[in-house]
């Protein structure tokens, strides 16, 4: 591992991301030289002209000259591209650097000082809505909680080296210097923004969701725009600005009492301000990330108004007449508020924008810095010059409203967050209502409920539940029952091993939504045959959350992610066929994490994250882990997150061993699988381990279940292993043979049943068919029960023109024709497939198919496969995107035949 890949993972970089970062950081740090020098420049010359007065009123202009040029670049950022409106920003403030360099030149008065105050305030103004709008669109909300500190601390060393400047000048000559560095900086970064902008698509397009259901009322939208939380956002900040104001304007005003020598006031302004900024930088970029991971959203957002309202409650314990001592608490005051703001507050700060939309992202950011920060500095700005003359006004005046504003700000910032979670579910929300949940079925009352039906006539509906044809009525049948039927029910699912039974039963259980029926789903879930529970989470989702059963539903998560655990660890040393298997075994124990979560937590929030994890979008995809952060149990959180990043299984193990403890002598994870069966992994998953597995006199009991097995593909390898043994190693053979009595049925059972098509090679043939081409074998083994081999003889018509499709064909041998009368419209081979519209409707078929040779093919029944879609949709996606990308290419052929 190179130096640099060791600093990327130590700050939370992800190689893809590296060169962003960096661009970004050099970006802030150049645009943080340019300002900083500024600042510099215009304190110097405050500083000489009583600061007491002064002060407060170039903080009322600047915040005067930012309010416009915050209305101007909301204005442009209407009408511009966001590229640019980047550009331009920088182009005005290397402008604005050269105005105010005129004015040093020529003009020492305090006018000309304030003009250059309001001068970097406006620079400042811009430079960050440049910086903060191309990176809100650039990187995502996860990618903002755990960059934003990094990107945002490359102006920290630029701004503690204006610092030591600060420290060494002293006369005005020495300014316009200053200012000419600050010009060359401002262009450095204009190369390094539009390097960014070579590589990265930065564009605020607007995305369609759905209208909020609490939003700002439309009178006040023009100020707030449409979203609650932007509005108590700006408002909170406008009180930050104003105590901000203040605390700087006492540290400085202290200073200059302290010290009436020109030259020892910047030396310790500008110490105090390098300790400030490096202690920042080192906090940002070693342990901004950390502490949010480590404390959540919330309480990071909170830290810096209770640490100020600590510090100002510290002021009145403090003796006055200490002059020392009274400089030390200032200073402190200072330090902390800028090392808590620029460090931690900030970053987090601006991360709450990222659930909006990228438009509106770009209009509230407008709106807090160019509008609401500016009113709040004018704010601490008049109050500190109205008070300034009155008894107290230098002393307890200024603690009193800076205390009372910054409570408002803590208020404040505990009702954002409830928003920000609020705005996360909204981005996630389906942009169209969706009323499709099935209704609950009607208890029976006395005069309509259905005559008692014995448990013999139970079974027998039960019976007809995997039938399509049957299954409407039987059910119905069952729904009038009620509760009356659940004894029979809770007694199939205990016994029936029939996999579609226990589906059938489980959804109308789901369907009868009664306290008793919940009960028996939630004791199907508690069972350890995984797929059983699969199906009564699948039910319970119908269902609200029940407070006494969460201790329940927890238990089951805390074992669903020891089971990640294992398998994690076995993929480390599993072949790459098994590695593969444990692939989808994760995928699986991940949706099951997900069900269980929405019986413990809002089933909607549940439902709308876990949709967001498997969206395309990486925008939708960030929303929805930022939710789950923010509302689930944080191990919990940390466990599902590690399932379902991209990070090598080396770096998930970590995470888990840290979460649940390390494996102290994890059995090899063929064993595991071996003696868990199916009843925890998928058919192909065993069939994989047993092809891999090296039976011993101990172990070698484990192969029974498997000889039993309702799957052909585990039935086919155990027996392959049973004939291994009996030609290989004749002693395990004798004992398996031993502890079965009716071994020899078995095989002679097995070989009855054997196709010369074994259930390996269909897999096979499925997986090399374009249609099914990206489906995990593991969930191409469910196709293999409903695969019937057909065989047709030279010139035998398969289907004819305008016959009723209900079935997919998949060429084994020989080829198939396609014809429209006697045209002969395409020819199939081996792997090719026909017929696939016939899976999604029975409409007539549109040409003849004719076996132009001895062919054998598979064919798949509509009403079964509708089936396997039910239990598996992914297999649906992919039959949609096959038939899109054929749809798209006739499209194209006949744009070109035009």
């Amino acid at each position: 591992m190179t130096i640099t890949e060791r600093g990327q993972r130590l700050l939370g970089v992800r190689p893809d991301e590296g060169r962003t970062v960096w661009l970004f950081f050099l970006h802030n740090f150049l645009l943080g030289v340019g300002t900083i020098l500024v600042y510099v420049a215009a304190n110097v010359l405050l500083l000489e002209n009583n600061p007491e007065r002064n002060l407060p009123l170039a903080y009322g202009v600047a915040a005067l000259a930012m309010l416009a040029t915050g209305q101007v670049y909301a204005h442009f950022e209407h009408h511009w591209l966001l590229q640019k409106l980047a550009v331009r920003v920088l182009l005005a403030a290397v402008a604005l650097t050269g105005v105010l360099g005129v004015l040093v030149a020529t003009g020492h008065s305090v006018a000309a000082a304030v003009a250059i105050m309001a001068g970097y305030r406006v620079i400042y103004l811009l430079t960050n809505l440049e910086f903060w709008g191309v990176s809100a669109v650039v990187f995502d909300v996860r990618q903002g909680k755990r960059l934003f500190g990094i990107i945002s601390a490359g102006d920290m060393p630029a701004k503690a080296m204006g610092a030591v400047l600060a420290i060494f000048i002293h006369s005005n000559a020495d300014l316009p210097w200053l200012l000419g560095t600050a010009f060359g900086a401002y262009l450095l970064a204009l190369l390094a923004l539009r390097a960014t902008l070579r590589s990265h698509v930065v564009e605020a397009a607007p995305v369609a969701r759905r209208a909020r259901p609490q939003a700002v009322a439309p009178g006040l939208r023009r100020w707030f725009g449409d979203s609650q939380m932007v509005q108590t956002m700006c408002l909170s900040l406008l009180a930050l600005a104003a105590v901000t104001t203040g605390i700087e304007y006492l540290f400085f005003v202290n200073v200059k009492h302290r010290f009436h020598d020109e030259a020892a006031i910047m030396r310790y302004v500008g110490t105090v301000l390098v300790s400030t900024y490096l202690v920042a930088m080192l906090f940002k970029l070693l342990l901004s990330q950390h502490t949010v991971d480590r404390l959540g959203v919330r309480w990071v957002l909170l830290a810096l108004p209770v640490a100020i309202l600590l510090g100002l409650g510290l002021y009145g314990g403090l003796n006055r007449a200490d002059t020392e001592r009274t400089l030390l608490y200032f200073c402190g005051l200072y330090l902390g508020l800028e090392v808590l703001r620029r460090a931690v507050f900030d970053p987090v700060f601006l991360l709450l924008f990222q659930p909006l939309t990228p438009t509106e992202r770009l209009q509230a950011h407008t709106l807090a810095k160019g509008l609401y920060e500016p009113l709040g500095m004018a704010l601490g700005g008049g109050l500190l010059f109205a008070l300034h003359a009155l008894p107290g006004g230098q002393t307890w005046a200024p603690f009193l409203w800076m205390g009372l504003l910054m409570a408002g700000v803590l208020l404040l910032l505990l009702r954002t967050y409830r928003q920000y979670v609020a705005e996360l579910q909204h981005a996630l929300s389906r942009r169209f209502a969706d009323d499709t949940t099935e209704p609950a079925a009607a208890a029976p009352t006395a005069e309509a409920a259905a005559p008692a039906a014995s448990p013999a006539s139970i079974r027998q509906l039960v019976r007809q539940l995997p039938s399509k044809a049957s299954r409407p009525q039987a059910t119905q049948q069952l729904l009038r029952l009620g509760d009356a039927a659940l004894p029979t029910l809770a007694e199939v699912l205990s016994t029936d091993a029939d996999q579609s039974v226990v589906r059938r039963v489980a959804q109308v259980c789901g369907r009868l939504r009664t306290p008793a029926s919940r009960q028996l789903l939630v004791a199907l879930a508690r069972q350890p045959h995984l797929f059983r529970r699969e199906m009564a989470l699948r039910a319970l989702r119908h269902f609200d959350v029940v407070p006494h059963e969460v201790p329940l539903f927890q238990a089951l998560v805390h074992d669903e992610l020891q089971l990640g655990q294992q398998l994690l660890h076995g993929q480390a040393t599993a072949s790459a066929d098994l590695a593969s298997c444990l692939d989808y075994e994760l995928l699986r124990t991940q949706q099951r994490v997900f069900a269980l979560l929405g019986q413990i937590y809002p089933p909607q929030l549940i439902a709308d994250a876990q949709r967001g994890v498997a969206n395309a979008a990486r925008e939708r995809q960030a929303n929805a882990l930022e939710i789950l952060d923010n509302s689930i149990a944080r191990p919990t959180y940390q466990g599902l997150q590690a399932l379902l990043s991209l990070a090598p299984p080396a770096e998930k193990e970590r995470v888990f061993d840290r979460l649940l403890g390390p494996l102290l002598a994890p059995a090899p994870i063929v064993e595991t699988i071996m003696e868990r069966g199916e009843t925890a992994f998928t058919d192909w998953t065993v069939r994989t381990a047993l092809d891999h597995w090296q039976p011993t006199a101990a172990t070698v009991a484990a192969l029974s279940p498997h000889l039993r097995s309702a799957s052909l593909l585990v039935r086919e390898s155990a027996f392959a292993i049973l004939a291994r043994l009996a030609s290989q190693q004749p002693s395990l053979y004798q004992q398996v043979n031993a502890a079965h009595q009716t071994l020899d049925n078995l095989l002679m059972s097995h070989a009855a049943t054997t196709s010369h098509i074994s259930a390996a090679e269909r897999v096979a043939v499925l997986q090399q068919t374009a249609l099914f081409a990206e489906t995990p074998e593991n969930v191409l083994s469910s196709i293999v029960p409903i695969m019937h081999e057909v065989s047709f003889a030279a010139g035998q018509q398969i289907f004819a023109k305008g016959d009723l499709g209900a079935s997919l064909f998949i060429v084994y041998e020989g080829q198939v024709g396609i014809f429209n009368g006697a045209q002969q419209l395409a020819t199939f081979g081996k792997g090719d497939f026909f017929g696939e519209l016939a899976l999604l409707d029975a409409e007539p078929r549109s040409a003849s198919a004719v076996a132009q040779g001895a062919a054998t093919a598979f064919r798949l029944d509509q009403e079964d496969f509708y089936d396997v879609m039910e239990e598996r949709p992914e297999v649906l996606r992919n039959i949609l995107r096959v038939l899109c990308q054929r749809l798209r290419r006739q499209n194209e052929a006949l744009q070109v035949a035009k």
